[in-house]
């Protein structure tokens, strides 16, 4: 019995090499920033992140300085049933990066991610369309993203729209 548990223990002791979002904006209670979706090197980030709360953690591999790319959903409730209304689409200033069996937190928030237009801090149009067509191809598959103002229009051709998800 002592061996059984000791493998067990053992078999338990390996390495884990995760990465955690950390939605560091604040609670709001008129227009709350929900992570929406996100992506960081192979990791999509499917389940929504509220203000002040973090995702569960991802397994990946090491890498060295990744971008991260999330999609926000200003003023959405993930408990509800309605669909969100908008999007606010971010990319991480810097590059993040983790090292074998340690957890990387990616803290989303207007110091660590460009996009943000409430802040005057936009992305370009090209950084905008590469992450809604790239990144997040079935989130925007039938949708315009602006860039200088965080807007989405609907597309008149938009075609088939995936389900899959992000990624």
């Amino acid at each position: 019995m002592l061996t059984t548990a000791l493998l067990a223990a053992a078999c338990d002791a390996s390495p884990h090499t995760a990465v955690v979002l950390d939605n560091d904006y604040p609670l709001s209670t008129t227009l709350p920033l929900v992570v929406y979706h996100a992506s960081w090197q192979a990791v999509a980030f499917a389940d929504p992140v509220p203000p002040g709360t973090s995702s569960a953690p991802q397994a990946t591999v090491p890498a060295s300085a990744n971008t991260a790319y999330v999609v926000l959903a200003p003023g959405w409730d993930p408990t509800g049933s309605t669909p969100p209304t908008s999007f606010v689409v971010l990319q991480s200033v810097a590059g993040f990066g983790v090292d074998y069996d340690d957890t990387l937190h990616i803290p989303v928030d207007d110091t660590t991610f460009v996009g943000n237009c409430a802040t005057g801090n936009p992305l370009s149009q090209a950084q905008a369309d590469f992450i809604t067509q790239r990144i997040f191809p079935c989130d925007f598959g039938a949708l315009h993203y602006d860039a200088a103002t965080c807007t989405t229009t609907p597309l008149a051709d938009a075609g088939e729209v995936c389900d899959a998800g992000p990624l």
